[in-house]
């Protein structure tokens, strides 16, 4: 992991002009400290420290993340992303795993945000009513919420953070479609639709063969719920069935489990195409377990939430773009940035 250096109070002080007191005060948020001075020293960290976002806040703004648990690496990572950004103590960030796929349990956490202080929540969102009744309620209450990877349509979310994940599953079907010349089937693999990002990169991918590539067949859905069990008793069922199978895309994660039913059913000749660079999908890209990885920065993803969201506290206009989705390879991976 790339390591950013943490300023000095001295330092600090020093480059705002300020004695190192002010700084102290500033950093515990403590009072007696005029906006334009506080908002002279958080410059100044962010100018010293500059491994992630540019925010200078007025306050230091209470944010709550909620993460789905057990999600695999990517996942993990972007709580890091946030941990690290919360260390800079320009805002105070606090993560939270919650059971994943589970509309419930994150409609309930959603709920307990209302009442605890917490000033905006970011999260990866689920598409059910009683998420999206969670939502409506943080924003009666005041509370913008941002949606992370995932989006939740008719909600009042500020916004969605991540790559354009139907363009996604496109860029999956053209690769697929120009690596597989010759008729055959392929599948996909999926977590669970309640991700809209899952949906959207299913459907992608199904138009772009369906448009560009009908010499490919898709022989339906897999499901292993995004888990690497999951996905394992999943995939071995498939390729018992279809042991001819010429291509696999995966829209969620689990890649793993993916990965140990393919070594159980040999086929040299298969293309599998999958999402996030992390050291898991690295080493299976080098062994040839893999051949694309769509990848999705997840530093990136934390910095533009974190600005957004202070932007909405703040009064100013939220501005919110797609990420780029990055095409990795074995060929290209020295210098691919995934933690």
């Amino acid at each position: 992991m790339t390591r950013f250096q943490r300023a000095r109070i001295v330092d600090i002080a020093r480059h705002a002009k300020v004695g190192t007191a002010t700084v102290d005060r500033v950093l515990n948020d403590r009072p007696h400290v005029s906006p334009a001075t506080r908002r002279r020293v958080l410059h100044a960290i962010s100018e010293l420290e500059s491994d992630f976002a540019e925010v200078a806040p007025s306050r230091q703004w209470r944010l709550q993340v909620l993460l789905p648990a057990d999600a695999g690496p990517s996942t993990e990572f972007l709580a890091q992303c946030f941990g690290a950004i919360a260390a800079k103590r320009l805002v105070r960030i606090e993560c939270e795993a919650i059971k994943k796929i589970e509309p419930e349990a994150l409609a309930a956490k959603l709920g307990e945000c209302v009442g605890r202080r917490v000033d905006a929540v970011a999260f990866q969102a689920l598409d059910d009513p009683r998420v999206r009744d969670a939502v409506s309620k943080l924003a009666q209450a005041k509370i913008p919420s941002l949606a992370l990877l995932s989006g939740l349509e008719n909600s009042g979310v500020i916004g969605r953070i991540g790559i354009d994940n139907r363009a996604a599953g496109r860029t999956a079907g053209y690769i697929m479609g120009r690596m597989l010349p010759q008729s055959g089937l392929v599948a996909v693999v999926t977590g669970s639709l309640l991700y809209s990002l899952h949906e959207d990169r299913e459907t992608g991918f199904r138009s772009m063969l369906r448009r560009q590539f009908p010499h490919l067949r898709t022989v339906g859905v897999c499901s292993g719920y995004d888990d690497i069990e999951g996905n394992y008793r999943a995939v071995g069922e498939l390729m018992r069935h279809h042991p001819e199978l010429a291509g696999i895309y995966n829209v969620g994660g689990g890649n793993e489990g993916i990965v140990r039913a393919l070594q159980d059913h040999p086929n040299n000749a298969l293309l599998y195409i999958g999402h996030n660079l992390t050291h898991k999908t690295q080493g299976y890209l080098l062994s040839g377990a893999m051949d694309i990885i769509l990848h999705q920065n997840m530093r990136r993803i934390a910095k533009q939430a974190v600005a957004a969201i202070v932007a909405r506290l703040e009064g100013q206009p939220v501005t919110i773009e797609t990420l780029p989705t990055e095409i990795i390879t074995r060929e290209n991976l020295l210098g691919a940035v995934f933690e």
